[in-house]
This record gives C-alpha cells, structure tokens and sequence, in this order.
C-alpha cells in the first residue's frame, strides 16, 4: 500500500511538472532599441592557440607543404557605441562606436606581430548589411590590419540574429540562423549550419541559453572550414538586449588565397553594459557624422613598412606579402584572384630626379623575358599633387598558355624617392578590371618630410 501511495505522488508530481511547463506563458526574445538609446559599452577578449598553416605558392610544379607552425593569439577590443538607427522590426541596424582600446597580438613559432587602431580613426560607423556588419571611420580611411581588428567574431549588430524568430518557453530549442551562425564563425560564405540553441533558464529579469553545432564555409581571403562552435549567452529581458556570450570554437581552415590555414581553439567573450554617454558620441558628434557610409568612405589605407608612401584601395585588394621594402596586394573577387600589385622601393635618385627611362623600359622587357609579346603604350601620368613623377607602361604577353597584361609604373618623389609598381592580369580580366591601377596609383601619396631646425 505504502508502494502504491509513492507511485501516486511521483506521478503527481510529474504531472504538476508537466502542466506547470505546458502552462508557461511563452515570451519573445528579441534586441530592440529604447526611444532614447544611450550609450553601451562593448568588451570583446579572444585568446586563440593552435597550428598556423602557411599558405604555399603554387606554380608549374609542386610545391611541398610548408611545415606547421605554433600560433598563440590575444586580442583585445573595447569601446562605446549608440544605436542610431533601427530596422523594420526595431532591432539595431546602425551604430556610432568610439574605440577605447582595439590590439591583437600574435606569438609562437610564426614571426611575432601587433597591431592597434590608430587614435585618428577611433570614431567608427558599424552598419548591418545583408546579414554582415560593415566598419569605416568617417575621420578617414581604416588600414587592413585595423579592418581585421574591428570586423570580426562577436559583433554587437548580429547578436540579435542567436535569438529564436518565436516566442519560447524554458526547454525550447530552435537553429540559429545563417547571419548568426555568420557572426560565431566569422565566415563570408556558409556551405552548412547546424548549430542549435537551447533556453536553458527564464525568469522575470533574463534569459540563459546554451548553443552547439557546426559551421562548415569559407571567407573571401581563406579556404574551407570548419568551426565546431559551443556557448552559452545571457538576455536582458528589461534592457532587450544580450548582455554576455562566451563561445569556444575549434576551427580546421584551410590555407585561402590570401590567408592562412589554421588548426586552433579559440574562446571569446562578450560583456555589454549601458555607461554614461562619452564626450566623443555625444549629441553634437553623431550630427556630424554621415548618414550613409558611402563607397569612398570604405577605401582603406596602405601604408608602406618603411613609411614613406601610402595609397588607397577598396577593400578587394588584400595583402598577400609585406617585407620592409615590397608589398604583394592580391585583388578577389568572391575569392578569385584577378590581380597582382607588387609595390617595391627603388633607390633614391636626388632631389628632383628619377630613373631614366628608357633604362626603365628596357628593365620591364627584361623583366618579362619570354613571355613579352609587346608594348601597348607609354606615358606621363599626371595629377601627383606633391609634384612628383608618375610614369606607366603597358605590356601584353603570355604565361603558358594564358594571355596576360602587365601595368608598369615608375614614381618618384619630390626628394627623390623611388616605387616601382606592378599589376599583373590575365588578359580576359582587363575588361572588368578597368583602370583599378590608375585609381590606385592617382591615390599614392609621399611621407612628408620634417623640416629641418
């Protein structure tokens, strides 16, 4: 009798249990952003160790697989931004950010690096586009090595994207989308999606959910990969908002066109918390600030190792290779490579001098060798704003069996400083290249010198 009686009660309370969750009122989760938004403050860490797998060049003959290498990873990225403009559904679409503190720092068996994001382009605009976050300075143009420090892993746009697109009750799972599997994986192209979320706990104050799966893609610059990618974030259900993500990932990537291979687990967290409004995304700076980032606004910067140039691109050029003296751009198109820039300094030829040239036109045949077929023209090319000289020639021949033309360019500043730059392109690229080395060449601007006391 007393048996029956237990079995009575446990069933009850599996009863209860289960009238209890059947009854639970099902809530939405979903970012929106208050009438008045003020300013939040945003702290993304990521610590990363691993294999670094170099990326080898190809040609007509095999190339042995460079060894592995250590890899030790350490960014850090801080700022404040305001909300200042929403989608249809009410969720952030743009932001002003100012940045604290943004550095990364690489160390192993790969040749150390650091980079930070100079004081001057601190100011940023963030836009949600098509299910990525877009990042430029309206002070002026942002490096590549600053791009890759500001776009990446954990945006605060694409958080909303973890959230379920229905109400939920505790014990509810639902796949997260593409965008949000986008922003975990830092992907360009996803080929599968399979990570799942859970709501853990829910109560009137917030929201625990954890989250599993895989995410196999690729970025324009890199190979395939594949992140298995695990976390767990907590939602504000006053503020309406994701105020903390942890995410562990294990990625295998293979070497890209421009990137690397890597085989590393990584761990990223996530802290977001309103703070008072910073004098530098005050009332009166976000007037000042455009309200569309327009396609001049998203030229990047290069700078040369050596400090005495830079130019403009747009963000289809990466760089491929740097030593103090030369810079290998390679431009993709959706992660085809359609062309070469090679920028290399030459001697100093005294103030108001270059190099002659018809010794100039002799090196790029030479250069060529075999594969010359002829010159398609030659000439001055105006519009060095310094007064320096700017000087092309084209060539059209053959690598194998493909038809390839080559845009040499010889520049020299007011001082004598010399740069040589190449762009090599298949033939039937031409078309469709345009004049992408005229822009880029029109953009070079020398170092100025200090005046001597």
């Amino acid at each position: 009798m007393a048996k029956i009686r237990c079995c009575a009660i446990v069933l009850g309370v599996l009863a209860a249990g289960r009238a209890g969750l059947g009854g639970a009122e099902p809530v939405a989760l979903r970012e929106r952003v208050p009438e008045k938004a003020g300013a939040t403050r945003v702290v993304v860490t990521l610590k990363a160790e691993g294999l670094f797998l170099p990326n080898t060049p190809t040609g007509e003959k095999e190339v042995k697989a460079a060894k592995p290498l250590t890899l030790k990873v350490e960014t850090r990225l801080d700022f404040a931004e305001r909300v200042v403009a929403t989608d249809a559904a009410g969720q952030p679409r743009r932001a002003v950010r100012w940045v604290n503190q943004a550095a990364a720092a690489i160390n192993g068996e790969v040749r150390p690096s650091a980079a930070v994001v100079r004081p001057e382009v601190a100011l940023l605009v963030a836009e949600r586009r098509e299910g990525d976050v877009v990042v430029a300075s309206p002070s002026g143009p942002l490096t590549r090595p600053e791009l890759d420090l500001l776009d990446d892993v954990g945006d605060p746009l694409l958080l909303g994207a973890l959230l379920p697109d229905k109400p939920v009750v505790a014990g509810d799972r639902w796949r997260i989308g593409n965008d949000g599997a986008r922003g975990l994986s830092g992907y360009d192209v996803l080929a599968t999606n399979s990570v799942d979320a859970t709501l853990e706990a829910l109560d009137d104050a917030k929201a625990q959910v954890k989250f599993a799966g895989t995410i196999r893609g690729a970025s324009y610059g890199g190979g395939e990969g594949t992140v298995q990618a695990a976390g767990s974030f907590t939602f504000d259900r006053k503020a309406e908002r994701i105020r903390e993500l942890k995410l562990t990932r294990n990625e295998v990537r293979k070497p890209g066109e421009v990137e690397d291979g890597l085989d590393v687990k990584s761990t990223l967290t996530l802290e977001r918390n309103d703070v008072e409004t910073p004098a530098a995304l005050a009332d009166g700076v976000l007037k000042e600030v455009p309200e569309e980032i327009t396609p001049e606004r998203l030229l990047l910067v290069h700078l040369s190792p050596d400090g005495k140039y830079s130019v403009r691109h747009d963000r289809d050029w990466h760089i491929y290779h740097e030593t103090l003296r030369q810079s290998v751009l390679k431009r993709l198109d959706r992660g085809e490579v359609v062309a070469y820039c090679n920028l290399t300094t030459g001697p100093n030829a005294g103030k108001g001098r270059h190099q002659d040239l018809r010794q100039f036109r002799d090196g790029v045949r030479r250069a060529i060798g075999e594969g010359f077929g002829q010159f398609l023209g030659e000439g001055e090319v105006e519009g060095d704003p310094a007064g320096g000289f700017r000087y092309k020639v084209a060539v059209q021949g053959r690598k194998g069996n493909l038809g390839v033309i080559w845009d040499y360019f010889l520049a020299a500043a007011p001082n004598g400083d010399q740069l040589g730059i190449v762009f090599t392109l298949a033939e039937a690229s031409a078309k469709a290249f345009g004049d992408q080395d005229v822009q880029l060449v029109g953009s070079l601007r020398w170092k100025e010198e200090t005046p001597k006391p």
